[in-house]
């Protein structure tokens, strides 16, 4: 029986796709870059606050893996949340921090990952201000050192996360 070349196509994609979501994972800093200790300030994704000033309302902490994981993931998520439970427990308790982790392989996460334009492993940090997003794509997770230099990785993420509940970012 012959397939059609709609269904080709989309096995095709469906392949890509996977292969990239795959790989991604597989992109660590390389071994000799020195650990990162100050985040550099990432692009948003979302259009920043019309009045950058004052803190911001709440601070979504938003982290998506693909389903299958690496070595690396796993240490972004349990760095990630060791820290905001250990440094921020009373934001969380009071809802002014949330912490949620996704699986991009789960349908029923779609919805999250549409809002956040995720693609792959990736750490957000969402300032809501005002009822309106200013969503950041923390891609600088990636040249953290998270398995051989916890401290340095735990504290660039404690700076990230203070500065976006001050209203820095």
């Amino acid at each position: 029986m012959k397939m059609s070349s709609m269904v080709r196509t989309c096995l095709l994609l469906s392949a890509i796709l996977a292969i990239t979501l795959l790989g991604a994972c597989g992109n660590p800093a390389p071994a000799d870059a020195p650990p990162v200790t100050q985040p550099s300030t990432p692009p948003a994704t979302v259009t920043p606050p019309d009045d950058p000033s004052g803190p911001p309302d709440k601070v979504e902490i938003v982290y998506f893996h693909s389903h299958q994981r690496c070595k690396t993931c796993l240490c972004f998520e349990e760095r990630v949340s060791y820290v905001v439970k250990t440094y921020f427990q009373d934001e969380l308790d009071s809802g002014k921090l949330t912490f949620q982790v996704f699986d991009l392989g789960n349908e029923e996460h779609a919805d999250m990952a549409r809002k956040y334009s995720a693609i792959s492993s990736q750490l957000f940090i969402n300032t809501i201000k005002d009822s309106v997003d200013h969503i950041a794509d923390i891609q600088d997770i990636w040249s953290w050192d998270c398995s051989d230099n916890e401290e340095g990785f735990d504290q660039a993420i404690k700076n990230i996360i203070e500065q976006s509940l001050e209203g820095e970012r």
